[in-house]
């Protein structure tokens, strides 16, 4: 089981992941309306503050290392995979656990993959290197 702190940075589904540096961000939008009335005055509605929205980049990545600097056996594929999976599952929420390891459930509303240096990847495959691709994957869940 993966360890905010030790081998992860949040935990999503009971997966570990890194998050890239300066891509965490939670946003919290107000529930509100606006609009005109016949009289040309403003209506607005305020409901207050709205369920979070976290949003962030995964390094799934091949080699990464825990903080202790241990080599993480888990190919970059292997975790691509598993935020797959997991956004695979549809009407059902999730299980995440944020970097100061608070528990909320989510929904996976997004994910948007991109091979970091295809070019570099099939140097790799060539020499010898990793048969599984290093990825960022961009996610945005949804509190329930």
């Amino acid at each position: 089981m993966a360890t905010i702190g030790v081998d992860a940075m949040v935990i999503l589904d009971s997966t570990g992941y890194f998050v890239k540096p300066n891509t965490y961000t939670v946003k919290e939008p107000r529930i509100r309306h606006s609009s005109y009335r016949a009289d040309g005055t403003l209506s607005y509605v305020d409901l207050g503050p709205g369920k979070r929205l976290f949003s962030m980049v995964i390094l799934c990545q091949n080699e990464l290392r825990e903080y202790d600097g241990d080599k993480i056996a888990t190919s970059g594929q292997a975790f691509r995979d598993a935020l797959r999976t997991s956004y695979a599952k549809t009407a059902q929420t999730i299980s995440f656990s944020d970097p100061k390891n608070t528990s909320v459930s989510v929904y996976f509303d997004h994910l948007e993959e991109k091979i970091i240096d295809l070019h570099s990847q099939i140097i790799a495959l060539a020499t010898g290197g990793s048969l599984a691709a290093s990825y960022e994957v961009l996610i945005e869940l949804r509190e329930a």
